[in-house]
């Protein structure tokens, strides 16, 4: 790595501002797949097909000069700089209803907030809005839903290799999903 492009992720993990690219990442993330970088060095890919964090990591935002390689060179995928604190697989992580039944994810867009990145889907036609920022104290992400859809529906998170996990609704109506990361995943 050249010393200058050091600098840049070393700048670029300080910031206090919210950096996303939206380009070709690796470990099993679709084509379409965000990288979102949180102040304080927290960082996660989000895979709009599926509607979910696919992975976390801690650290620099993202290496990318083999996206964006000179004349000649093949594009490979970014490469998070820092060690992967977090991981699930399987599709469509929402669940309303029943959470053995895949619903239809269809994804409508994102907001950056001052601190968080709201991204906008539907899951089987009811809108939801899910805003994800950085715990206060670094260790993980907050992940809140604002679903659409009536207040006796339940909802769940479900992920490959883990049971359901039924999301409680909030005094404001929303509901929270708490991700504290592992020391080191990888």
């Amino acid at each position: 790595m050249k010393p200058w492009f050091a600098l840049i992720l070393l700048v670029a993990s300080a910031r206090a501002e919210i950096q996303i690219e939206r380009l070709f990442l690796p470990h099993d993330a679709a084509p379409s797949s965000f990288a979102i970088g949180l102040p304080g060095g927290l960082n996660f890919c989000f895979d709009p097909v599926r509607g979910g964090v696919s992975y976390a990591w801690t650290g620099g935002f993202l290496d990318l000069t083999s996206t964006r390689p000179g004349p000649g060179k093949f594009i490979s995928a970014a490469k998070p700089p820092g060690p992967l604190v977090y991981q699930e697989t399987g599709v469509a992580p929402l669940r309303r209803g029943d959470p053995a039944r895949v619903p239809v994810v269809e994804f409508t867009g994102y907001a950056l907030h001052a601190a968080a990145i709201e991204f906008r889907y539907t899951v089987d036609g009811a809108p939801v809005r899910e805003e994800i920022r950085a715990r206060a104290d670094g260790t993980g992400l907050i992940r809140r839903f604002t679903c659409a859809g009536g207040t006796d529906t339940t909802w769940w998170h479900v992920t490959a290799g883990r049971p359901p996990a039924r999301l409680a609704r909030e005094p404001g109506g929303t509901f929270m999903l708490e991700i504290v990361f592992a020391k080191e995943a990888r």
